[in-house]
């Protein structure tokens, strides 16, 4: 991290899928210029940096992650002007924009594509992986064959419309798959790096990327080549962009690090620890099944995560940063399998863990997820991708003037989410995210690199299967954090003097000679230092 981009220690970031955001030209659609004449809510909310999801020209079959010019912004959203003077209205109200990169794959109707595809040989035709004949198979990946003039098949990453771009093999099996520094994989490493430079030229401040630990192929669990290929991209950029923030959609933070990246998301992939947190379960609505800890009705606990977590956290201490989301738009929402207490308790925990914590537009006001038809490829995520609601009192809850049968997708019922029913009414979801907020850009504590330490058992008169407690320090102060996700009160022992109470999703806790009485289903935040208290 540079001297300049210290901002991070305080950031907190916003996710924009920009088709749901705001319409501003009545199209059912949400757009670049939706998003500006917003910008002053996120400014009041406390937000410092936008993650907008793809925005570039593409026919839309998986979302925009179908890229088809990577210098184009898509016509629906607006202009490359429109982008650029986003970047600079936000800028204007202190908000940083990355933009996502989509490196391992284009869409099928990418102009690279289509040469790649021709049958006589030319720059294009080592750009993505093919094989060496129409009846050949893909070697154990996805493949398609008799769909180009090209007699080969060629690799996919996931659905039809994406063929996987060549970033080399780490272990050749066949004689079609080429080295790492083979031309064709060179040249992929230049256009990304060159794509890059593009955008952070014109006023982006980073990017986020997609799939990043996916580039080259029979790379093993370790990813050493597709690290090297990193190394060799960022070291390009960040030679001339050196305050250029990158977070990786990777998942495993100590190989995204060396890869060059700043931050790593901690995602909801089956299995991994976050996953126990809030979305261990099959289904987007069932809570009877749901086994996560934030469930306060399930039996489980947070030690699956703290295994996982810790470990990966001392790899990366001072080198980089975990991300924590509240969700994204490949996952269900928290709401409603999670209840609105719950939620609250979740924030408290996003918004006062080291690392950078990225926040999924309408989770602050408990957006649920809901069952809808698959769109643009969404399938069972298209539900996790509705129109924000800004306003109950208007039409489609003020995301478009359109009528509602010609919104893209539809918008929520619920006049209760909303950020006008809930700005300004205390205790509100959306009132207690703007107070974590703002707490962790008060508390240089609750910073992206201060100390974190967990509290254990001892000093409790009983076991607590659903507390979770930790501290957060710095030299000048200590905060205790207490997420009581019992359905009855629990005293928990005062820790390094932490006994002055700042924040509370309920109650302000009561305060004995050596321990505080946490509400049911409460989180409480208390500080070693004076100060003023928020609640």
């Amino acid at each position: 991290m540079t001297q300049s981009n210290q901002w991070v220690e305080s950031a907190v970031f916003y996710q924009i899928y920009p088709a749901s955001f705001a319409d501003s030209n009545s199209d059912g659609i949400g757009d670049l210029r939706g998003i500006v004449t917003h910008l002053d809510y996120l400014s009041s909310l406390g937000i410092t940096g936008i993650w907008l999801n793809p925005c570039f020209a593409s026919p839309f079959k998986d979302g925009g992650y179908d890229v088809a010019d990577y210098y184009s912004v898509a016509p629906r959203y607006g202009t490359n002007d429109d982008l650029i003077a986003l970047f600079s209205a936000a800028h204007e109200r202190g908000i940083k924009v990355i933009l996502d990169l989509v490196p391992s794959h284009t869409s099928e109707q990418h102009p690279w594509f289509t040469l790649s595809s021709e049958a006589t040989p030319n720059a294009y035709s080592d750009r993505y992986i093919w094989t060496s004949h129409a009846f050949d198979h893909g070697d154990g990946m996805p493949f398609i064959g008799g769909e180009t003039p090209r007699d080969a098949t060629y690799i996919l990453n996931f659905f039809k419309s994406q063929p996987a771009l060549n970033y080399g093999f780490a272990e050749i099996t066949r004689p079609w798959q080429q080295p790492i520094d083979a031309p064709g994989p060179l040249a992929n490493r230049r256009a990304m790096a060159d794509v890059l430079k593009y955008w952070l030229a014109r006023g982006a401040d980073g990017f986020r990327v997609d799939m990043a630990d996916s580039l080259v192929k029979n790379d093993g669990t370790d990813k050493t080549t597709t690290i090297t290929v990193w190394q060799n991209i960022l070291a390009e950029v960040k030679a001339e962009f050196p305050d250029a923030f990158f977070v990786s959609e990777w998942g495993k933070p100590w190989q995204a690090v060396e890869a060059g990246f700043d931050a790593d998301f901690y995602l909801d992939w089956r299995g991994n620890g976050y996953n126990h947190l809030v979305r261990n379960t099959d289904t987007a609505l069932d809570r009877v099944n749901d086994l996560s800890f934030f469930n306060s009705d399930s039996e489980s606990t947070a030690q699956e995560f703290l295994d996982c977590y810790l470990p990966q956290l001392a790899q990366i201490q001072g080198r980089g940063f975990f991300s924590l989301i509240s969700g994204n738009h490949d996952c269900p929402r928290l709401a409603p399998r999670l209840n609105e207490a719950e939620r609250k308790l979740f924030f408290t925990f996003l918004l006062t863990m080291p690392g950078v914590p990225f926040i999924y537009y309408g989770d602050e006001i408990g957006m649920t997820y809901r069952q809808l038809p698959t769109h643009e490829g969404g399938y069972a995520r298209t539900g996790s991708r509705t129109p924000m609601q800004w306003d109950s009192d208007k039409l489609n809850f003020g995301f478009s003037d359109v009528a509602t049968d010609l919104l893209y997708l539809p918008v929520g019922d619920d006049p209760a989410v909303s950020v006008t029913s809930q700005e300004g009414a205390n205790g509100t979801m959306l009132e207690t995210v703007r107070s974590l907020i703002g707490l962790r850009q008060q508390h240089p504590a609750l910073g992206a690199s201060a100390n974190v330490e967990f509290c254990s058992e001892d000093g409790h008169d009983e076991p607590h299967p659903k507390l979770l407690s930790f501290l957060r320090s710095t030299a000048d102060e200590t905060l205790l954090v207490v997420i009581n996700l019992h359905h009855h009160v629990v005293k928990h022992p005062i820790v390094s003097g932490a006994e002055r109470p700042i924040f509370s999703t309920g109650e302000l806790p009561e305060i004995g000679e050596f321990s505080v009485a946490v509400p049911a289903l409460t989180a409480v935040i208390l500080s070693s230092s004076q100060g003023k208290d928020r609640s």
